[in-house]
């Protein structure tokens, strides 16, 4: 019997994962939407912003667009024409690993990205700045 470590990324692929990771694209719509509407720190750090982030799959499936724009987000399923930054996983199984273990290792998005398993297309300051929001998107986050 093969030794395996607990949440290893060596397991083989599960064909129901492109539907979590796209599942996942859409709760995440769904809750800065929510944010958009109710939370006055979040959208706070949406003034000024006109940002379009992409988040898919090297082969472009799943695939979903987040458009900030000063007190509103809006979310759609599928490839952007014009995104301002990318966030492209090499498939929807690591994408979606990546992002379970991401809410207690914020190192997995650089980790990845130094491997080549992440890669960044456009204005990467834009992905900061996300990254600055992590705090709310958390449920029970901080609430200023």
């Amino acid at each position: 019997m093969a030794n395996r470590q607990a949440g290893s990324c060596n397991r083989q692929p599960n064909k129901g994962t492109p539907m979590k990771f796209a599942l996942v694209l859409l709760i995440l719509g769904w809750r800065l939407r929510w944010l958009a509407w109710r939370d006055a720190g979040f959208r706070k750090q949406l003034e000024n912003r006109d940002v379009v982030m992409q988040w898919r799959t090297f082969k472009g499936k799943p695939a979903r667009s987040f458009h900030f724009t000063p007190g509103k987000v809006v979310s759609k399923g599928g490839l952007h024409g014009q995104p301002t930054v990318t966030l492209n996983f090499k498939d929807a199984n690591y994408a979606f690993r990546t992002l379970q273990v991401a809410g207690k290792n914020q190192m997995a998005f650089m980790e990845g990205m130094q491997v080549g398993d992440i890669k960044i297309e456009g204005d990467p300051g834009q992905l900061m700045w996300f990254m600055t929001l992590m705090k709310f998107i958390m449920p029970g986050g901080k609430k200023k």
